[in-house]
């Protein structure tokens, strides 16, 4: 987010991976910065933990391990999938990657030819890569060492081969986020491969397009995994969540060109779209997406963004965050004959005096914002909106601010919603506000500027505009502040928050004034 003169925290730096390729683009390849914003969902052997970062007592539910759970289905030993290479030192996860990746090649002998017509033909080999393997597998040019996979996932054509790091990047990922986010990168890297046999590699996308249909692939496999069709694989809530955070993890840095870069591959927004497009709506709504792509938002940092660094004061974002909301939502209630007064910010320590608001104890106020109706305020965890500030970004904070608001906007319409329907109302009305903070671009998609070297506004009246990174410390915030699951019910899933969000960021109020019915 940023001010027309002084920009506000931009993003944070995350641990990202992108993809590239020996040969055609489609490499998952992990930077080398080790910052970490995401929130981290522990491996299923832990003991209970906090799953997410600044969110205590989140906790991973059971997830299908190669030893199994009282819940799951236990993995096979071994089911042929990957070639483990001789003298590979064991992994944890190496059952469970073994056999999700047979599964994904069962789901495509499935899907393929009713999509693509023609019969369908596994990739030649999966090999996990490691510095100790001495039998390098074989491309169309010629061995393929550690030293060319270090550090990333890939399919390559060359031979029709996918290759993973298995002593830097899985293991980490797996530690992280746990064994469903590597199951999901495989599913993402197996969609390349059906790219090929599909020729859309022929038609000379833009990466960034065949990054997201692969994304879409993966989703629409994690799906199948999440209805209990594979014979081995099951997901949970828990698992969706761990590939939602795989798309957050793979995202392009904050400010990237994606759309024009050869190596560009998405912001997390964007991503986790694809990959709910996917889940939602099925392998066959990815393979339109040649012809029908999934809606993007690409924001690049201005050269204010840069000169500044992003940075102002969290008190300043304090100030300038109730305006902005003000600006959009007080003329377009006024314009539907709405009765409506702006809801005061109060903030408040736990630690602290509880403030009035409707009944509710400090155990409700708590690493949240919330709409008082009584005293017409919001008020909002203040160590809860700075750890969010500090951790993740401006939007961070605003987001639950800009939630309680729409839930005053929501009292003032009159809404029936009630419980979690009404919470995914509100995320859906924090996206329609995000579109009046987007800044002016002209027809070419260059950003437009006042005569004092001030980026403009789509909305002139508006004093903040959204930079790049801001969409993305949406998402992660929906990950930190979701449900568990999804039969909790209370404040939706990560997978629910992030899809009214960006229902409300794509199609505006009309979008979400479908959610009253």
């Amino acid at each position: 987010m940023s001010r027309r003169r002084f920009a506000l925290v931009v993003a944070a730096t995350v641990a990202l991976t992108a993809c590239g390729s020996i040969e055609v683009s489609v490499t998952a390849r992990r930077s080398d910065s080790v910052d970490q914003v995401v929130p981290t969902t522990p491996t299923p052997d832990t003991a209970p933990a906090p799953g997410d970062t600044e969110a205590p007592g989140d906790t991973a539910a059971p997830v299908v391990t190669d030893n199994g759970t009282a819940d799951s289905v236990p993995i096979p030993e071994v089911s042929g999938a990957i070639d483990f290479g001789i003298g590979k030192p064991p992994r944890d996860y190496d059952s469970y990657l073994d056999a999700a990746f047979a599964d994904i090649t069962d789901f495509w002998a499935d899907t393929y030819e009713p999509t693509y017509g023609g019969a369908f033909e596994p990739v030649a080999g999966i090999y996990a890569m490691y510095p100790e393997r001495q039998d390098d597998p074989q491309s169309c040019d010629g061995p393929v060492t550690y030293d060319q996979v270090e550090g990333n996932a890939f399919y390559t054509s060359c031979g029709d081969l996918i290759m993973y790091d298995d002593a830097l990047l899985l293991p980490d990922l797996v530690q992280r986020y746990g064994t469903a986010a590597v199951a999901v990168v495989a599913a993402h890297e197996y969609g390349h491969a059906i790219q090929q046999r599909a020729g859309v590699f022929d038609l000379n996308l833009p990466t960034i397009e065949t990054e997201q249909q692969a994304d879409c692939f993966a989703g629409a496999w994690a799906a199948h995994a999440a209805r209990g069709e594979g014979e081995t694989i099951r997901f949970d809530d828990a698992d969706v969540k761990a590939g939602l955070l795989a798309m957050i993890e793979v995202r392009d840095p904050p400010g990237f060109d994606s759309a024009n870069d050869p190596n560009g591959h998405g912001s997390a927004f964007d991503r986790v779209g694809a990959f709910q497009e996917g889940f939602i709506n099925g392998v066959g709504r990815c393979a339109d997406f040649v012809n029908n792509p999934n809606p993007r938002i690409d924001l690049q940092f201005s050269e204010q963004d840069f000169q500044t660094g992003g940075n102002l004061p969290f008190a300043a974002i304090a100030e300038a965050l109730p305006i902005a909301l003000d600006t959009f939502w007080v003329p377009t209630l006024q314009a539907g004959d709405v009765a409506f007064t702006s809801p005061t910010l109060q903030p408040f320590s736990p630690g602290g005096p509880v403030p009035d608001c409707d009944g509710r104890g400090v155990e409700q106020l708590a690493n949240t914002a919330t709409f008082c109706a009584s005293t017409n305020t919001i008020v909002y965890d203040a160590d809860f909106a700075q750890r969010l500030y500090a951790g993740v970004g401006d939007l961070a904070f605003a987001y639950p601010i800009a939630n309680a608001y729409s839930d005053a906007v929501q009292t003032a319409i009159g809404s029936p919603l009630t419980g979690e329907p009404r919470v995914l109302l509100s995320d859906c009305l924090v996206g329609a506000w995000i579109v009046d903070i987007v800044p002016a671009f002209d027809a070419a998609g260059n950003p437009l500027f006042d005569t004092d070297g001030n980026q403009l506004a789509r909305n002139p009246n508006q004093q903040i505009l959204l930079s790049a990174g801001d969409l993305d410390e949406a998402v992660v915030t929906a990950v930190v502040v979701g449900d568990d699951a999804s039969n909790t019910d209370v404040l939706g899933t990560a997978f629910e928050k992030i899809d009214a969000f960006r229902e409300g960021v794509l199609g505006g109020l009309p979008a979400c004034q479908a959610r009253l019915g």
